[in-house]
């Protein structure tokens, strides 16, 4: 899952409206949400395999 940077501010922003009741939901919510920006920005750092360089999931010829 992509996301941009604008929509990656709006899940966190809805997420700390959550209430006291909602703690525990916000807080699962907040962890995947770490997650997909953790691999968005992952992805943005890797080569991809269509510019000329080896994917890291391929085997060494």
């Amino acid at each position: 899952m992509r996301l941009n940077w604008p929509q990656h501010l709006q899940a966190s922003r809805a997420i700390e409206l959550a209430d006291e009741g909602q703690r525990g939901m916000a807080l699962a919510l907040m962890g995947v949400s770490l997650l997909i920006l953790a691999e968005d920005l992952l992805a943005a750092e890797l080569p991809r395999p269509d510019a000329g360089t080896a994917s890291l999931t391929q085997p060494p010829h």
